[in-house]
């Protein structure tokens, strides 16, 4: 069964194309009837196939996927063009639009389906599944939503790479990532810190929780710890560990500078910096941005709104801070329910603002090998 986004503005078509795809095809499908909204569903959950209609107000089905095949998550996506022009320039348009099928219509139902199969067997999925590496995400303010942050990043990438992502809380202060995953933290990290041996590939997977986005999970204990945790040599060794099967490792770091913390960052590939837009969050992640400086071309800041009203522009926060966004992530009044209901937004409400905003943002961390 794949998943086929539809973009066309007849409303009796897509329901049409819908009804063919799911009660024939078996497919999975997302409508939607303007291009706009179609790109921003296929990048918060890429479809394995779209099917675009050309004549849309505003924005044409050849826009639409000129756009699609910009963004690294869909570029390699099928596609297939819809006209009501049957001409070889029209053809031609869809060809260089890159699309990879031009069908005029009126199109029969059975070609349609046809097409889809055929395409989907002719693509078949990557040998090798897209990764990001070592993504450390810090916020030393609390109240920034850096949980918040980790915990959909990485559910995202899951979808993205089923079975190849790791999520890791390093808080020793009864961290919260399977609070918000709706999963009990046991096992967790506190009986690695009483390991007399290293641990490696073999003996990390017992204190890992499996998660049904197709997530792995190491868990930090309910109970706080006396301390700071992992010490230095046992983080190193459980992050190498992780990495031997995993091909991205999402790390949700404490709201402090501590020594395992510090290994995190000298080994990943992104320190995703999160930071809201209140007077005393700024001027941490001013102080941050200086104490970090060594690791600022691998630092991704992260504007996030975790409360309603007026934020400052992007453009003033960047002056201030004298570093570009890499993302920012809107305020939604969901993401209190979902904390709640231990159901990630990603996971839940993969439409949502904030899980749009994030899906973008994780689309440009992970690459195909």
């Amino acid at each position: 069964m794949a998943r086929i986004l539809v973009i066309d503005d007849n409303a009796d078509l897509l329901q049409m194309i819908r009804m063919l795809l799911e009660e024939r095809g078996k497919h999975e499908v997302v409508l939607s009837a303007e291009g706009q909204d179609g790109i921003e569903k296929a990048l918060a959950n890429r479809p394995d196939l779209a099917i675009i209609d050309v004549m849309m107000p505003g924005m044409t089905g050849y826009e639409v996927c000129k756009r699609l095949r910009q963004e690294p998550t869909t570029a390699d996506m099928p596609i297939i063009i819809l006209t009501a022009r049957g001409q070889p320039v029209d053809r031609q348009a869809a060809l260089d639009a890159g699309a990879d099928e031009y069908m005029a219509k009126p199109v029969t139902m059975a070609k349609l389906l046809e097409r889809v199969n055929s395409l989907l067997e002719e693509k078949g999925a990557p040998s090798a599944a897209p990764s990001a590496g070592t993504v450390a995400v810090l916020g030393l303010r609390g109240g920034t939503g850096t949980t918040t942050v980790a915990v959909n990043l990485a559910v995202t990438m899951a979808r993205r790479a089923p079975d190849q992502v790791g999520l890791v809380d390093l808080c020793p202060s009864s961290g919260h990532v399977a609070l918000q995953l709706g999963v009990r933290p046991e096992p967790n990290w506190a009986a690695l810190a009483r390991l007399t041996e290293r641990p490696d590939e073999t003996s990390i997977r017992q204190y890992l929780l499996s998660h049904p986005a197709k997530l792995h999970v190491l868990a930090a204990p309910f109970v706080p710890t006396v301390g700071e945790g992992l010490s230095r040599e046992v983080t190193a060794a459980t992050l190498s560990a992780l990495r031997q099967n995993l091909g991205t490792v999402v790390i949700d770091l404490p709201s402090v500078l501590t020594l395992g913390a510090v290994t995190v960052l000298e080994a990943a590939d992104i320190i995703c910096l999160v930071t809201t837009a209140d007077p005393p969050s700024i001027q941490t992640t001013l102080g941050v941005l200086q104490a970090l400086k060594p690791w600022l071309p691998k630092m991704r800041l992260l504007l996030n709104q975790v409360a309603s009203g007026t934020q400052p522009s992007a453009d003033a926060l960047q002056r201030v801070l004298k570093q570009p966004l890499a993302a920012a992530i809107p305020f939604d009044p969901a993401q209190a329910q979902a904390l709640g209901q231990g159901r990630p937004l990603a996971l839940s409400a993969p439409e949502s603002p904030l899980a749009r905003a994030i899906a973008r943002f994780a689309a440009e961390l992970m690459v195909a090998p």
